[in-house]
């Protein structure tokens, strides 16, 4: 496929915008890079989308490796060597056809090569580079070395579980020599154990790694799909060489423990950077460390890939691409909104557009946006750093919240004088945003005339794919669906458990969405003040479909 024609079928498809293909061509010009891998250096596609668009121009299959069986004998006859030369992973073996997948479907010399090289014809699927690296690594064994003393490990969690326990014991064996933590800090053991664990997380999907000494031992847990798992326990007489290791990757200050501290690290596993925000917290038992793990590949996407429903997706890209007005993702913590609106973002990056943050703290790093960060002690607050925003001549404005009525007076000038503005609010629902800025005095009018949607969102967890069964609803969840009238069509399933959800059920997660678009008529209501559920009922006459609603869509 040609790079022409990449670009204009990721168009079609509304993955990218006509700018930000302009300027992917400019700097594939300059370059020489493949307009795939352009394109997702800066940001505006994901590995995903590209590798499934590659595949449905060849009709190939797309596929994810680790949902899929890789059999021994397709590995044992492709040898390391040529499979990571040519970035290819052995899947299967049946009646003299030998299945590969590939990130570079259309290499025709790799596939003849493979066949002379096998004595088998050849099935391609595609996958992306990220999934065979790690796949390599996984089948082929580990090479090379990682950032900030990482080191890359065998991909399996039951591996890395059985070097964690090897490596406490090592660790152990290090305190014993009775020396400080400052000096046991820089032994091995320590190192590849800080390693081990940030590793595993990242293995498990992981979004938080928390390490939590209590009185007699050191707790870790995982955060996955949204809820603490329990992790290795690590022996107390470990807390501090494993807390001074975090400070020092994280460029905080080892010698202070009293108070809470922030840093961040970069920490590099088979040659893809994961950006990890640490913050430290004094407790009864020692300092207490929570990691948040900052994957770009799941906080910036396609904006098809958001979990939209169609007619929504519609709706938002409309009100996107108006010149100005303000746009508000709400949600409690966790919900999603930071990977929305990072998302909304690249969607809008081009040269033709100045595009400013300012944020809480910066989560990623965005290519050609400029990204500030609040500093409230320097006297940075949102108020104050928008206000600067607005002299430096900006078409597209992100603030990380609206805290207050002077951030929210801010935010609604900033629209109102031809800016496009996006931001947060914490209400449990789309139509909840509007008493919360009339709560903060901004006058109605100015609500009416500067709020172009509201976007509430939940991230709900996905029944596992391995283990997914159908099953009988309980009465009650049928009750809270709406009765059977609702609930007649759809059938319902459950994951019973397997080592793919690590027993749970479940595997990854997707977002619930309703979206409030701001008509003429709801426009009139704001400026009379009138209840917010008269507001929800107009919302609902026009189209407006609740969290709920669209909840039971995704699973129908």
């Amino acid at each position: 496929m040609n790079k022409m024609l990449l670009g204009e079928r990721l168009l079609k498809k509304g993955l990218l915008t006509e700018e930000q293909l302009e300027l992917a061509l400019r700097e594939q010009t300059s370059t020489g890079a493949l307009l795939g891998n352009v394109l997702h250096s800066l940001g505006f596609v994901s590995q995903e989308a590209i590798i499934e668009t590659l595949a449905q121009e060849a009709g190939v299959e797309c596929i994810k490796i680790k949902e899929y069986d890789v059999s021994d004998t397709a590995i044992k006859l492709v040898p390391e060597a040529f499979a990571r030369k040519h970035k290819i992973i052995p899947l299967s073996v049946d009646n003299g056809t030998i299945k590969v997948a590939m990130a570079n479907i259309f290499d025709v010399a790799v596939i003849d090569e493979l066949q002379g090289l096998t004595k088998y014809y050849v099935d391609v699927a595609a996958a992306t580079e990220d999934d065979i690296r790690e796949a390599l690594n996984r089948y082929y064994g580990t090479s090379g070395a990682a950032t900030e003393g990482a080191t890359i490990v065998e991909e399996s969690g039951e591996a890395i579980e059985a070097q964690i326990e090897e490596n406490i014991r090592a660790a152990e064996r290090e305190t014993e020599t009775g020396e400080g933590a400052a000096d046991v800090v820089l032994v091995a053991p320590v190192i590849k154990l800080m390693d081990l664990l940030i590793t595993y997380a990242v293995k498990q999907d992981a979004t938080d790694l928390h390490i939590e000494p209590d009185e007699k031992l050191i707790r870790t847990r995982y955060r996955i799909d949204g809820i603490l798992h329990q992790g290795p326990s690590l022996p107390k007489k470990l807390s501090s060489p494993i807390t001074v290791r975090i400070k020092i990757m994280s460029g905080m200050n080892i010698s202070e423990s009293r108070v809470p501290q922030d840093g961040r690290i970069k920490f590099s596993l088979n040659d893809k950077i994961i950006d990890i925000r640490v913050s430290s917290f004094p407790t009864t038992f020692g300092e207490t460390v929570a990691m948040r793990l900052l994957d770009k590949e799941k906080l910036v996407r396609g904006l098809e890939s958001l979990g939209f429903s169609e007619s929504n997706l519609d709706i938002f890209k409309n009100a996107i691409k108006k010149p100005h007005g303000i746009i508000l993702a709400t949600g409690p913590t966790g919900s999603g909104k930071t990977t929305t609106l990072y998302s909304t973002l690249t969607y809008l990056n081009s040269l033709e557009r100045k595009i400013i943050t300012l944020e809480d703290p910066v989560e990623y790093e965005l290519q050609i946006i400029r990204q500030s960060q609040v500093n409230p002690k320097a006297g940075l607050t949102f108020a104050v750093g928008l206000r600067s925003i607005l002299r430096q001549d900006p078409d597209v404005i992100f603030v990380g919240e609206v805290r207050d009525s002077e951030t929210a007076e801010m935010a609604v000038r900033a629209a109102l004088t031809g800016h496009l503005v996006f931001s947060t609010l914490h209400t449990n629902n789309a139509v909840g945003a509007i008493p919360r800025l009339l709560d903060m005095e901004v006058e109605p009018f100015l609500v009416a005339s500067s709020l172009t949607a509201v976007i509430a969102q939940r991230l709900v967890r996905i029944i596992c794919k391995r283990c997914k069964e159908e099953t009988t609803p309980d009465p009650a969840l049928v009750r809270r669906l709406g009765g059977e009238e609702v609930t007649r069509d759809i059938k319902f399933y459950h994951g019973k458990g397997c080592t793919n959800c690590r027993g749970t059920g479940y595997r990854g997660r997707v977002a619930v969405i309703e979206l409030l678009t701001i008509s003429p008529e709801i426009s009139e209501l704001i400026m009379k003040r009138t209840d917010s559920n008269v507001i929800k009922g107009m919302a609902i006459k026009e189209g407006f479909k609740t969290l709920k609603e669209d909840g039971i869509e995704k699973i129908a």
